[in-house]
């Protein structure tokens, strides 16, 4: 049948794309799209095609006219090739983001420019938007629909609608750093001291963010002008003076803006409440194709205005040949590497969206100023070991120095007329301070912890200028402030001023916190399958040890605390060092007291725990104890190392399924790894043979991701050097190299590894059962599997109930974690980067525990098809009811293996009988044990599996419900119904 209906459907195909192809040539109003910014005909080529050539179309865009042809050009830009031709009908007809979930599941497969792909998609969404509007607002409708199908709920349990117990006072002081705070807990202040906080949280809570075109729009001005590869004068560029004066155009000419009611002065992006920069320059064509639509979908939807979708609508095709992964695709051709990688199951390397995952050396902004540190680069140009290439790529760092002085100077500007056009004395005031600091920072050091602020965020939006904002995080607030602080307190001479003070700087932190939430990244409709719920990830690390070893919390450590438990936002992402031997009791459980307030936040570190996985990279001991936390959990040397944290997601179930597999993966449809074995040839003689074929498989996965994250690392060397970054981390400016080239003092690339607990789980699954007890046949438990379990349930039973999977405290389930972490990190430590640093391996996973799990089958552990992993290295809900064989089985997994750290995440249940007293000093004793048994982190969800399900089905009354996903803090409401569920199915432990 399939064969006879074929040529109708080719029929078929050909027709509705030449009804497309009418339209735009004959309809003026369509016409109007086919040009670019410069009135330049858009020119390229789509070949659309099922599997097995059954179908075959292209449609050729060519100086205006779109023609339809039944022959693929062999230069065709991109190419679309569905399962069948159902999916391709499918294709035509659904809105952009289904499209992407069917190339994310492998229904479709695209080959080439996919930056043509997104403007085909954009193209047909200007014909069928209404129609696609309306599929979008059915299945939203449909899925709230299986949200309460799934859990029946007659009441609101949220606990945002419950009686706030009574805040904690410090009942002692131990923290030899806190000089001014009687109570170092700030018992007495809540958001209803602070009016405007209280309406800005509000505001962030309703508001929809709206794309924002200003920084694209800018860049390309300047870059169309002056050039790209080549300058005016038809002279290659070089790569970092190029992005020099391009970054000091964009300062130069981004709007100066001042959120209103602020303290601060300058926003990230020119639209409020939010804005959603978008980076052409990197991955923002993915967005082309939802311009129209992007309000109407059903997660996280974007607001985008018409003369913003115009912009970004001439802006991109720029950019369709200048972003890192066609740079690869032309340089290289069609690598094993990036194809792997863009069936999506394997691993995703975030160089594609851009360099994340480090942090600036704020220290030398706050107390040294832009133009002492321009006078240093100047030095070091006149020195005689500079070549050319050195002295242009100093010059680039003081290009974007000054661009930020610029954009400073503007902003200074526009709070005086402000200041001057107010009736309002207390406004007037606040404008100003803030145009006095502007005229004095960051140019030069900061005199005051105000200025220290307003300095820290004006860097900190001139770093997203320049970089995606995913994962560049704050370094130790709490040690860069704290001398502001104390030389602020000094000056004040009675207890009525000091107390003030405090009260302001509480309201000042609390609106840094919140000027951090103006922006978001921009995270196509496909991301929120992969990232649900995710921001920018800005991690701010508090407390530890200071580069002298002594204890680092401090008064602004209480401070920062106080803010992140008043305003219970996902961004920035805390996370909190403890040194068991030097940071006090009363620290500790004040953690765990904002943690129970806030549901989700902050992360727990282990000090000495993190000390022992970094050793091996011989830092300084200066240098480590100053490491903070970056992104989601990592571990960076603060201001001195380029470390990209998150550069790699690896699934580690993967390997997994290709060794049960002979190397084939189901789901990609594909012979990807080696032949390591069939276990119906009975290949397997022993576990030991099949523990190498898993290896061997994940090796070659391993092996490719990294070729691939050194192409892109090379392409950013191109495409997006970074010379303002550069001139903020530490060894840039003595070696006069951009930090892409090597520049930091350290150099190393992080890696994430997903689905540890799985894989550990199905190789005892596979060592006790078959091997060692030979209770189950392996090629029994292979055919369960690839029946997903049906008809197999007496055999899913016996593996659950007679495998001691990890985290039930059994040593032979220690034995086997540690023998899959250290052979992991074996194979990531062998590898060296694009920069001559090493690979570090973690195990923590974003939200990707839950997407690979969607795209990953049955496992021999039990695991259903489809279902999440567990999140980070957490043990399996079914592990063990004992709370405390988790922690023993973590914390004894060895460091050394683990130097880009670990996500474990526990969900907490406090009594309804417990002071919270009473819980808080239950938690602390957690969080002591883990440490002292040498855990390495650990994230709390203090929230029960009952709220979790009332929030799927009134989502309205629980908007700020905060939950830990693995490494980051997202609103539970935002996430896709499969996080949701993962979180609601994790262990849930009481608090006794």
């Amino acid at each position: 049948m399939k064969n006879i209906l074929s040529p109708v459907f080719n029929i078929s195909t050909h027709a509705l794309l030449s009804a497309f192809a009418f339209g735009y040539n004959y309809v003026p109003g369509y016409r109007k799209f086919l040009k670019d910014g410069q009135g330049q005909w858009i020119n390229f080529s789509v070949g659309i095609k099922t599997y097995d050539n059954s179908i075959v179309q292209a449609l050729i865009f060519k100086d205006g006219y779109i023609s339809v042809s039944t022959v693929i050009p062999r230069d065709a830009d991109v190419i679309l090739s569905a399962k069948d031709s159902h999916v391709l009908k499918e294709m035509l007809t659904v809105p952009p983001n289904e499209v992407l979930i069917m190339i994310l599941r492998n229904r479709l497969i695209a080959e080439g420019n996919l930056a043509f792909l997104e403007l085909f998609n954009y193209y047909l969404s200007i014909m069928l938007s209404r129609f696609q509007i309306k599929a979008l607002e059915n299945a939203r409708i449909s899925d709230q629909n299986y949200s309460k199908s799934l859990f029946q709920s007659k009441t609101t349990l949220s606990c945002k609608n419950k009686p706030k117990a009574k805040p904690l006072c410090a009942s002692a002081r131990f923290d030899t750093g806190v000089k001014y705070l009687k109570d170092p807990y700030l018992s007495e202040y809540d958001t209803n001291q602070f009016p405007r906080l209280k309406q800005m949280l509000e505001i962030h809570h309703t508001a929809i963010p709206e794309v924002c075109a200003e920084r694209p729009k800018l860049l390309t001005e300047w870059f169309i002008e002056h050039g790209f590869e080549t300058d005016q004068n038809n002279q290659p560029w070089h790569p970092e003076l190029r992005q020099g004066y391009a970054f000091k155009y964009l300062m130069e000419n981004k709007a100066a803006i001042i959120y209103p009611n602020s303290l601060l002065p300058g926003t990230t992006t020119s639209v409020l409440p939010t804005g959603v920069v978008i980076y052409p320059d990197a991955q923002g064509v993915a967005f082309w194709a939802e311009l129209l639509i992007s309000e109407k979908r059903l997660l996280n939807p974007y607001k985008v205005s018409e003369e913003t979708r115009d912009t970004l609508h001439n802006v991109f095709p720029f950019w369709t040949y200048r972003n890192f992964r066609d740079y690869i695709r032309k340089k290289h051709g069609p690598i094993n590497a990036l194809t792997i990688k863009e069936r999506w199951v394997a691993y995703f390397c975030w160089k594609s969206v851009g360099i994340s995952h480090t942090i600036p050396d704020f220290s030398r902004i706050l107390n040294t100023g832009t133009l002492q540190l321009i006078d240093r680069i100047r030095d070091r140009m006149n020195q005689s070991d500079i070549t050319m290439d050195k002295e242009k790529t100093l010059q680039a760092m003081i290009l974007t120095l000054e661009g930020v002085n610029a954009y400073t100077k503007n902003l200074a500007e526009k709070a005086k007329r402000q200041a001057d056009a107010t009736s309002d004395p207390q406004r007037k005031k606040e404008l100003q301070r803030m145009a006095h600091a502007c005229a004095n920072v960051p140019a030069h050091p900061a005199t005051n912890l105000y200025e220290a602020i307003c300095s820290y965020w004006i860097v900190w939006i001139a770093q997203h200028m320049e970089n995606t904002n995913t994962g560049h995080s704050l370094g130790r607030m709490d040690q860069y402030f704290q001398p502001f602080f104390e030389a602020d307190m000094t000056l004040l001479k009675t207890t009525s001023e000091k107390t003030a003070y405090i009260s302001e700087t509480i309201e000042l932190i609390a609106d840094l916190f919140m000027r951090m939430t103006d922006h978001l990244p921009l995270i196509p409709d496909i991301g929120n399958y992969l990232f649900g719920g995710a921001s920018s990830d800005q991690a701010i690390t508090l407390g530890g040890i200071t580069p002298d070893g002594q204890d680092a919390v401090n008064d602004m450590t209480y401070i920062l605390l106080k803010v992140t438990e008043m305003l219970g936002i996902r961004d920035p992402n805390v996370n909190a060092r403890i040194h068991i031997e030097k940071n006090s009791n009363t620290y500790i459980e004040r953690l765990c007291e904002v943690n129970l307030t806030t549901c989700a936040t902050p992360s727990i570190h282990n000090d000495l725990a993190v000390f022992k996985s970094l050793e091996q990279h011989n830092y300084p001991p200066q240098h480590m104890y100053d490491w903070s936390s970056t992104g989601c959990v990592e571990p960076t040397i603060s201001g001195r190392h380029m470390g990209h944290t998150g550069c790699i997601l690896m699934n580690l179930v993967a390997g997994l399924e290709m060794a049960l597999n002979n190397g084939y993966h189901p789901l990609m449809d594909l012979q990807v790894g080696p032949k390591t074995g069939i276990i119906e040839n009975n290949d397997f003689l022993c576990f030991d043979d099949f523990f190498e074929a898993y290896m061997t498989q994940q090796g070659f996965l391993i092996d490719n991701s990294v070729q691939l994250n050194n192409l892109l690392g090379i392409a950013h060397q191109k495409l997006r050097p970074t010379p303002f970054l550069s001139a903020m981390i530490d060894g840039a400016i003595e070696s006069a190299t951009d930090v892409t080239k090597g520049g930091a003092r350290y150099n190393t690339s992080g890696t994430s590894n997903i689905g540890l607990a799985d894989v550990v789980d199905s190789l005892l699954v596979v060592k006790t059962l078959i091997f060692d007890q030979k209770r189950v046949d392996f090629k029994k438990l292979k055919r369960a599997i690839d029946d997903n379990f049906e008809g197999h349930e007496k055999l899913r039973a016996i593996i659950r109930n007679k495998t001691p999977f990890f985290g039930s405290g059994h040593p032979d389930a220690l034995k086997m974690a540690n023998a899959v972490t250290k052979r992991i990190h074996a194979m990531w430590s062998s590898h060296t980067n694009y920069r001559g640093g090493k690979y570090t391996c973690g195990f923590w996973s974003m939200s990707q525990h839950t997407a690979y799990g969607k795209l990953s089958g049955a496992l021999p552990s039990g695991r259903k098809a489809q279902k999440a992993f567990t999140p980070g290295l957490t043990p399996g809900p079914f592990a063990s009811k004992n709370y405390l064989n988790n922690i023993s089985d973590v914390a004894r997994l060895n460091p050394l293996y683990m130097d880009n750290n670990i996500a474990f995440n526990v969900k907490l249940t406090p009594s309804v009988s417990n002071t919270r007293k009473e819980t808080v000093e239950q938690m602390s004793h957690y969080v002591k044990t883990y440490c002292k048994l040498d855990g390495m982190q650990m994230q709390f969800n203090v929230v029960s599996s009952e709220t979790l399900k009332d929030a799927m089905i009134h989502p309205e009354s629980y908007r700020q419900l905060l939950v830990r996903i693995s490494g980051y803090n997202a609103y539970f409401i935002t996430l896709n119904r499969d996080q949701q569920v993962e979180l609601i199915e994790r262990a849930e432990y009481g608090i006794q």
